[in-house]
């Protein structure tokens, strides 16, 4: 049970957990009305928490986040054995109230005293530790899509004006799971980015995202945050801000779509003058490609020739890789099966390059000024699962936050590869300037192509250093 809750399951706390069933059974209603559905709630958890560990806010707003395909692809992922936990939890703690019935076993005097005790000592440990984590991150979640509710209809960015804006078009492509050192413009021994990797414009090493999945990290980096306590504010959002100085915008998508204010992202997107999602109504269970994407994108540029900003969200190395690349061939051939997802997500970051170079080529025909940059909102950790090397993100590897960065515009005529730190917090600073855009809340001065470090981190060096598990650098597939 604790294993499956993903909470702490030292000699002690398995202990504490027994006493509590071995007195709360004393009483038949408070077997029934207590311990078997404290029971339940663990065994029908421990398939996913074997795997990815206790519910944190992280996978709280994930699940508020996944829509029907990317559910069956999360459920996918988890080992066949994981499903037999929950019938092993249910009968052991059936068979148990069978045993002590049937041979009127009690190990207890006075029944009252002793279970109020015992209850009162669990309050601090494991078993309530997993209930109070739900019962924490759920009203997290609840409160902020509260919050965003609230202010739908506020921005409080105020006047903004348009200042050496050189391009009439900008286009921010929002990649998905894409670690930067799988990445061949990074140093990957692979080649699976000869676009990125050779394409005149700049690539950045040293962006760090805004958290270790696409709600924690883009709430953030599509804000201007608080950086002291991590949090977002939506009133100071990008597409707000890009509005107010009369830029008409778009948000092009092939990530999941509820309703406007059903995750942090759709509030953020519904803002937007126009958004067109894939996976929206009918397509919500269907896994669609991001070349469909550029079909969109065409549209817009060849009847729209206004000043326009157009976020494009990828879908691009989402878990389950393989699913990515339904319409694409692998990159290299696997002998090991080992290997075979990780052939799959450095195949799905193949496919995104291509696709950044299909979209900058349409660019260069039908528009003779513009701009694009592509990141991606986190990267994601190796998890080995029945002899088979996986990707996901719901634990944290200290190389999670290392996404790439690259900008291409239509005059650029050089290639410049910088080693920059740059923080996600800062994001929001960085596509003003980018786009040309002053106000009075924003850092003028600030540039994300710079090539100078930002003299602040907030904490997330600090919050790598603090990550249990033992660096996972990429795996050079060649030969495997």
């Amino acid at each position: 049970m604790l294993q499956g809750g993903g909470v702490n399951d030292s000699e002690r706390q398995i202990f504490l957990l027994v006493i509590l069933i071995i007195f709360l059974s004393s009483s038949k209603k408070s077997f029934w009305f207590l311990v078997f559905p404290m029971c339940v709630i663990y065994a029908i958890y421990s398939p996913i928490g074997l795997m990815f560990g206790k519910p944190t806010y992280q996978y709280v707003a994930s699940v508020f986040a996944t829509d029907f395909l990317e559910s069956k692809e999360f459920f996918y992922q988890i080992p066949k054995v994981n499903y037999l936990y929950p019938f092993v939890i249910i009968f052991g703690v059936v068979l148990y109230r069978y045993i002590i019935v049937r041979f009127d076993i009690k190990l207890y005097r006075n029944k009252t005293v002793v279970i109020i005790a015992v209850i009162f000592s669990m309050l601090n440990q494991s078993p309530s530790e997993f209930f109070k984590t739900i019962i924490k991150s759920s009203i997290e979640v609840k409160n902020e899509l509260v919050k965003l509710n609230e202010i739908k209809p506020k921005s409080d960015w105020g006047e903004s004006f348009i200042d050496k804006s050189i391009y009439n078009t900008y286009i921010l492509v929002i990649g998905e799971s894409a670690r930067k050192d799988y990445h061949g413009a990074y140093g990957y021994p692979i080649n699976n980015t000869p676009f990125m990797s050779r394409a005149n414009g700049y690539l950045i090493d040293g962006l760090m995202s805004g958290g270790t999945n696409t709600v924690a990290s883009l709430r953030l980096m599509l804000t201007k945050p608080n950086v002291d306590r991590w949090e977002p504010n939506y009133s100071l959002n990008i597409i707000d801000l890009i509005k107010s100085a009369g830029i008409e915008t778009y948000w092009i998508s092939n990530q999941g779509y509820f309703g406007d204010f059903d995750t942090p992202i759709s509030a953020i997107a519904s803002k937007s003058d126009h958004k067109f999602f894939l996976k929206s109504g009918d397509y919500a269970s269907k896994n669609t490609s991001d070349f469909i994407l550029l079909d969109k994108i065409k549209d817009i540029v060849i009847n729209n020739h206004n000043k326009k900003f157009i976020v494009v969200h990828l879908y691009g190395s989402h878990p389950n890789a393989c699913d990515r690349i339904n319409d694409y061939k692998k990159i290299i051939n696997i002998k090991d099966k080992k290997y075979d997802y990780l052939n799959c997500y450095v195949s799905s970051i193949q496919k995104t390059d291509l696709f950044l170079e299909k979209l900058n080529n349409f660019m260069r025909e039908n528009d003779n000024s513009y701009s694009m940059i592509y990141f991606s909102d986190h990267g994601q950790a190796h998890r080995e699962i029945g002899g088979e090397i996986y990707f996901n993100n719901n634990r944290a590897s200290k190389l999670h936050f290392d996404v790439p960065l690259f900008m291409i515009s239509s005059d650029d005529d050089s290639r410049h590869e910088c080693k920059s730190f740059k923080s996600g917090f800062n994001f929001v600073n960085g596509i003003a300037s980018w786009v040309g855009i002053k106000n009075k809340k924003i850092d003028s001065n600030y540039s994300l192509f710079d090539c100078n470090d930002d003299p602040n981190d907030f904490g997330v060096k600090k919050y790598i250093e603090s990550i249990e598990l033992e660096l996972d650098p990429a795996i050079d597939l060649r030969g495997k």
